[in-house]
C-alpha cells in the first residue's frame, strides 16, 4: 500500500496517536504524517503510507489554510485553550479597529514560535523544556501570511481564515493580534482546512477510516505521482529509466532548474530527480 491519505483529525488526539491508529488499522509498517496538528486542533492531515513516507519533506513545505477563533483579553502560557491563563486585561477596542489590526498581518515577517511547540532545541522539544519551567530560547522564523478573511467578530471573539506559508504558528498569530490590540489573546479553536491543493473536503474522518476495510482504504489513497502535483513531470525513454533507477546522471531535453517527478513510458513512478546546469538529471530518490 503506497500513497497518501487525507484524514480529518478530530480534536483532543495527538497527531502521533492518529498515525498509530491508522497504522494498526491498515497493518502497514511505514505510516507517517507531513505536519503536526496540536492536540486541541482539528482538520486536515496528509498521511503518508508505504513508499510515500520517503517523500514527507516535499509535502512539508506546502502552504496551509486554517480557520481559527481567538478570544481577546486573556493570555495563556500555551497561547491556546489548553493552557493556564497567565494574564487578563480589559480590551477596549472597536470592531473597526480590530479588523484593521487583523488585516495588517497580511505580510512577510519574523514570527516567534510559541514556547509550547514541537520546535527542537538542543535535541529537546520546546514544550518539554517549557513544561519543566525552563526558559525556552526560541528564535523567530520568517513566515508569510498571504491572505486573511475575517469570518466573524463578536467581541471579545474573532474568527478568521488564514492562508499562510509553511512554518506559521496560528497560535502565535492570534496572540500577536491580541498584543497589537493592547490586551492579548489566545486561540480558542483551530482547524486546518488546506495543505497546498489538498482540501479538508476530500478528507476522511478518523472514525470512518476505523470502520472501513483495508481494501476500501487503499481505494482512497492518492497515488504518489498524483500527490506530487507541485513538481514538473518528465518521462524517460526505455533504457534511460533503468539508468535513472541505478543512480546514473545523464542529459535530458529539459532545462528547468528544479526538482522533478520521473516516470517511465508506461506511467510508472520512478522517483524524484533534480535537473541541474547543463540539463543534467540527477536522481535524488529512486523507487525500484
Amino acid at each position: 500500500m503506497d500513497g497518501i491519505l487525507l484524514v480529518d483529525k478530530p480534536e483532543n488526539i495527538t497527531s502521533n496517536k492518529l498515525v498509530q491508529k491508522i497504522k494498526h488499522k491498515i497493518e502497514e509498517k511505514k505510516v507517517g504524517h507531513t505536519g503536526t496538528l496540536d492536540y486541541f486542533a482539528s482538520g486536515l492531515m496528509v498521511i503518508t503510507i508505504g513508499k510515500a513516507t520517503r517523500l514527507t519533506e516535499y509535502f512539508q513545505g506546502l502552504d496551509k489554510e486554517y480557520i481559527t477563533t481567538g478570544e481577546l483579553g486573556k493570555i495563556t502560557d500555551t497561547y491556546d485553550r489548553e493552557g493556564r491563563v497567565i494574564e487578563e486585561k480589559e480590551c477596549n477596542i472597536s470592531e473597526k479597529e480590530l479588523k484593521q489590526i487583523i488585516l495588517s498581518f497580511i505580510k512577510t515577517y519574523p514570527q516567534m514560535p510559541p514556547p509550547y511547540s514541537s520546535k527542537k532545541i538542543g535535541g529537546k522539544r520546546a514544550y518539554q523544556l517549557a513544561k519543566k519551567g525552563l526558559e525556552v530560547p526560541l528564535k523567530p522564523k520568517e513566515i508569510t501570511i498571504y491572505d486573511i478573511q475575517i469570518l466573524d467578530i463578536s467581541l471579545p471573539f474573532f474568527t478568521i481564515k488564514v492562508h499562510c506559508s509553511s512554518g506559521t504558528y496560528i497560535r502565535s498569530l492570534v496572540k500577536e493580534i491580541g498584543d497589537k490590540a493592547g490586551c492579548g489573546a489566545y486561540t480558542k479553536s483551530l482547524r486546518r482546512t488546506k495543505v497546498g491543493k489538498f482540501s479538508i473536503e476530500d478528507a476522511l474522518k478518523l472514525e470512518e477510516i476505523l470502520k472501513m476495510s483495508k481494501k476500501e482504504i487503499e481505494e482512497k489513497l492518492i497515488p504518489i505521482e498524483k500527490a506530487l502535483y507541485f513538481f514538473p513531470e518528465i518521462i524517460l525513454d526505455e533504457g534511460f529509466d533503468k539508468r535513472f533507477l541505478v543512480g546514473q546522471r545523464f542529459k535530458v531535453p529539459y532545462s528547468a532548474n528544479s526538482f522533478v517527478k520521473v516516470l517511465n513510458k508506461e506511467g510508472r513512478f520512478l522517483g524524484i530527480g533534480k535537473i541541474k546546469e547543463g540539463q543534467i538529471l540527477q536522481p535524488v530518490k529512486v523507487f525500484k
